[in-house]
């Protein structure tokens, strides 16, 4: 195990080493390590909220998505842009669907009890789920009849939820706009169990104070309804990063044009994200930032018109929904010339250290060596606010592709929204749903 992560897991309590044999499970990811960590019996009676025992489905070595050519051709190049193994990456792959399949249902079940959920980027293979208090009594019923994926550390002892850590976040975000740091952004950082703050700020201007940054969220945090726990956020909690230039934290990608999304014009200005159903019929989902919408642009020339419907461009998003007068199917480009079909979508929570991949029309490239660096990212910039991002490393995309998919082989991950240089943004369609009122057709 990588050592700081390692340094994070071992202060848990209930948690000792166990050394365990090399194997390889039926799903085919390679369970040797000699640094798992396993509850300890007796530690275990104690650690497990009893109040409810049933135990969750086994699903640990179900298949959800089709395998074939979207994950060899995603695998390839995730092996060829990092400088992997392709058998490492794919343990790796494997590994990271694993975690994301058993912690879709631990989320569904116990949403409000989560802390921390993360996994080591790839090669790692290891992921992490922190509860608030007691480990559930149905999780860790899951941990003794082993079925939980090998991959995933189960801990408990968190005072706070991940729910409320987010809140604590946004918080930080309007304090930091108050003082008037706009370009700016905050998220919470579940592997160090911090608040991290970047700032922008011009090359000769003087580093922000970080008692005042603190008094401001603290200012913010006092009139909401969260707990008294929860509002006591103190110097150690918060991380300030002060990045030195002009501009913007984050630019918007539609300046250069794209392609299949159109101004009325005939200008290829965005890039359309995901096929949806809704409640104005059927459509596509793009960046709500792409403003004038009204084409779409099918690969070969055709033109189709589009109506707007809805968006969200605030703390809850960057999306916008267009029905068209043509059907659409539950299909799309994960590079020029190959199509494939939506079979499912990626949860937000479970996104953290994960690999993913991007495609935009504009760059007409697809790169998979993105590692997700942060999950309800807020951002301050000079007109606005918009939240709910996801922060990944890597900027390979340019004007135009915003409104673009993220995706990994099958599934669907996010809409494209913008980049700087050295990490790019996109809003998950987990969120893109919820707010659009739409579904991704898979």
């Amino acid at each position: 195990m990588n050592g700081k992560y390692s340094r994070l897991i071992k202060p848990l309590a209930y948690f000792i080493a166990l050394s365990v044999p090399a194997t390889v499970g039926a799903n085919g990811i390679d369970k040797s390590t000699d640094d798992i960590w396993y509850p300890h019996p007796e530690a275990l009676k104690q650690a497990v909220d009893n109040s409810e025992i049933a135990p969750m489905e086994d699903y640990s070595n179900r298949i959800d998505q089709p395998s074939g050519k979207g994950m060899t051709v995603d695998v390839e190049l995730l092996a060829k842009e990092s400088g992997m193994r392709y058998a490492e990456a794919e343990g790796a792959i494997k590994a990271q669907d694993a975690f994301a399949r058993y912690g879709d249902r631990v989320i569904a079940r116990y949403e409000d009890r989560i802390a921390r959920m993360w996994q080591e980027p790839a090669p790692g293979t290891q992921s992490f789920i922190q509860f608030v208090g007691k480990i559930p009594a149905g999780v860790a019923q899951d941990m003794r009849q082993k079925r939980v994926p090998a991959n995933v550390s189960v801990t408990g002892g968190a005072t706070i939820s991940l729910k409320n850590q987010i809140k604590r976040a946004e918080a930080a975000a309007k304090g930091l706009r108050k003082l008037g740091y706009i370009n700016s952004s905050s998220f919470y950082d579940v592997i160090n169990d911090l608040i991290q703050l970047d700032i922008k700020i011009p090359e000769h201007a003087r580093n922000p104070d970080p008692q005042q940054v603190l008094q401001a969220i603290q200012n913010e945090l006092k009139g909401t309804a969260l707990s008294e726990q929860v509002r006591s956020l103190s110097r150690k909690n918060i991380k300030i990063k002060t990045i030195r230039g002009d501009g913007p934290i984050m630019e918007f990608d539609h300046a250069r044009g794209g392609n299949w999304v159109r101004l009325s014009s005939g200008t290829r200005w965005c890039t359309s994200g995901w096929s949806v159903s809704g409640p104005n019929g059927d459509g596509i989902i793009t960046a709500a930032h792409c403003n004038g919408l009204t084409q779409f642009e099918e690969e070969g020339g055709l033109v189709f018109n589009m109506n707007w419907r809805d968006q969200e461009f605030s703390l809850l998003g960057d999306v916008e929904y267009h029905t068209t007068n043509h059907l659409e199917l539950d299909d799309f480009y994960a590079r020029e010339g190959e199509i494939r079909d939506v079979s499912s979508i990626r949860s937000t929570w479970t996104m953290w250290g994960a690999r993913v991949c991007e495609y935009g029309r504009s760059n007409n490239k697809r790169t998979c060596d993105h590692t997700v660096q942060a999950t309800n990212v807020i951002v301050n910039y000079s007109i606005g606010t918009v939240g709910n991002l996801v922060r990944v490393s890597g900027d390979d995309s340019i004007g135009g592709d915003s409104g673009g998919g993220w995706s990994f082989n099958y599934t669907a991950w996010g809409v494209h929204s913008g980049s700087n240089g050295v990490q790019s943004f996109f809003t998950p369609v987990q969120q893109a749903e919820a707010v659009l009122n739409v579904t991704i057709k898979r």
